[in-house]
């Protein structure tokens, strides 16, 4: 262990440091405007691809030819490609909170939520941490629920239903789910004590209820990646969502051959959302958008992001 020294420097000191680097720049104005706004530390990882590799490791190199536009566009490329995933989870989050809430009030009503005999404790051991996390989310929920009622930023449909009514104390819900946060959609559908419960919503979206809530995790992951602007081009995705070897749906397109996609990259991920989104958005031009992204960024390596080498010949991926 050593101590860190660094020393800040200006925008100007960061260009001279790029430069000296092998870094041509050659709008200086220009670089200094982006690391205005954009730090160095962020660009940083966008560096990376184009830095020399010695014995496995990067080094502070560039490799020769390397120029500010290079990493500056692979930079907007990942903020588009953000975008757009964001955009199509939203779809996805907003199918799946009308699935959890339909089918669970026609089961067992209106208040659901409030009925802990439906809900099971879950126990996850982490090797990260050497930990093991129990999940009550029936406790979560009523928690999150009841300081929402308290809340002088709640909901207007939060705050009518208080006003006008006494019992039951929590609002039904279609009003209270839609409150939630994705992570507790998530939990809720590994949660339900009735496998019968799970495959009601699991089905709807043509998925068997253990790969659904895997996907869900997933998708919670990469949500909150985009929710706080972090890099996701090449990202190795901590979560890894479960195979699914075949769909068996006669409508829905899955990829031909899973087994040969790595699911702990970008590639299979967006895979999924494709998938999902014949669902709740059949119409979505989601893949138009992506290869329309990919086609104006050239340049950026589809192997790091886990694309195979035909990728477009799969009939999921074909432009309507």
């Amino acid at each position: 262990m050593t101590t860190y020294n660094k020393p800040p420097l200006t925008f100007q000191q960061q260009v001279e440091l790029l430069k000296s680097r092998g870094l041509e720049i050659t709008d200086e104005q220009r670089a200094i405007r982006h690391l205005t706004n954009i730090s160095y530390y962020r660009l940083s990882a966008y560096m990376l691809p184009f830095k020399i590799r010695e014995n496995g490791q990067y080094t502070d190199q560039f490799i020769t030819g390397t120029k500010w536009e290079n990493i500056h566009a692979l930079y907007v490329f990942d903020r588009k490609l953000r975008l757009l995933v964001f955009d199509a989870i939203e779809r996805i989050e907003i199918g799946l909170r009308t699935q959890i809430i339909y089918q669970l009030s026609l089961k067992y009503g209106s208040h659901w939520h409030d009925r802990s005999d439906i809900f099971k404790l879950s126990s996850k051991y982490s090797k990260r941490t050497g930990k093991t996390i129990t999940t009550d989310i029936f406790h979560d929920l009523q928690q999150h629920i009841q300081t929402l009622l308290v809340s002088n930023h709640a909901e207007v449909f939060i705050k009518h239903y208080k006003a006008r009514y006494d019992e039951p104390v929590t609002p039904p819900s279609w009003m209270s789910v839609e409150t939630l946060y994705f992570s507790h959609l998530s939990k809720i559908c590994e949660n339900l004590r009735q496998r019968a419960d799970r495959v009601a919503i699991a089905s709807r979206f043509d998925l068997p209820p253990e790969i659904f809530c895997s996907w869900l995790h997933t998708i919670n992951n990469i949500r909150n990646i985009c929710a706080h602007h972090g890099r996701l081009w090449n990202r190795t995705i901590d979560v890894v969502p479960e195979k699914l070897h075949v769909s068996k749906s006669n409508v829905k397109i899955w990829i031909t051959e899973p087994e040969r996609v790595k699911r702990s990259k970008i590639y299979y991920f967006l895979c999924m959302i494709n998938y999902l989104l014949q669902t709740v958005n059949p119409t979505s031009d989601f893949k138009n958008r992506l290869s329309k992204l990919l086609y104006d960024y050239p340049n950026v390596a589809l192997w790091e992001m886990g694309f195979p080498k035909h990728w477009q010949r799969e009939t999921m991926w074909k432009i309507d």
